[in-house]
């Protein structure tokens, strides 16, 4: 494990890599907001590949289970299920909003252990919201200004 991968996992704040990924997940958020969708995107990342990035996919789909979490782990699953559990360790989800119960129980399911996000589900009540900060609301007319 990389040092910056350790100061980070130590919860001395984000590396660089964790800023460039999520800069790629805002960018597909970014992408979705120009086609009318919710600006909610993720990427799973295993060592320092891009094993997939998608974004909420239930408008065009009719799958109300279609958040970009599931998008990202479903593309991914014969990938997630050749993993051994050590190499498990090694995967990193990024996504541009805190994830569901639904998606954080898929997300433990296939064995993600580390979840980085931009910002918090405002619509979350206080059993879901883990801190307090940048919304949804917030952060869409955000990423559409190019402000992050």
């Amino acid at each position: 494990m990389k040092a910056s991968q350790q100061e980070s996992m130590a919860g001395h704040g984000p590396t660089s890599q964790d800023r460039a990924m999520m800069e790629k997940t805002i960018h597909e958020a970014r992408r979705a907001i120009d086609a009318g969708k919710a600006g909610v995107a993720a990427l799973l990342l295993w060592h320092e590949e891009i094993v997939a990035l998608g974004h909420n996919q239930y408008v065009e789909t009719g799958d109300l289970t279609a958040h970009g979490e599931m998008v990202v782990v479903r593309s991914a699953a014969t990938f997630l299920s050749a993993l051994s559990a050590e190499e498990k360790t090694h995967l990193t989800l990024y996504v541009t909003l805190e994830p569901c119960f639904m998606c954080l129980s898929a997300i433990s399911l296939v064995g993600i252990k580390r979840v980085v996000y931009a910002a918090l589900a405002g619509d979350a009540n206080a059993e879901e919201q883990i801190a307090r900060g940048l919304t949804a609301k917030q952060l869409n007319p955000l990423l559409t200004r190019g402000q992050l």
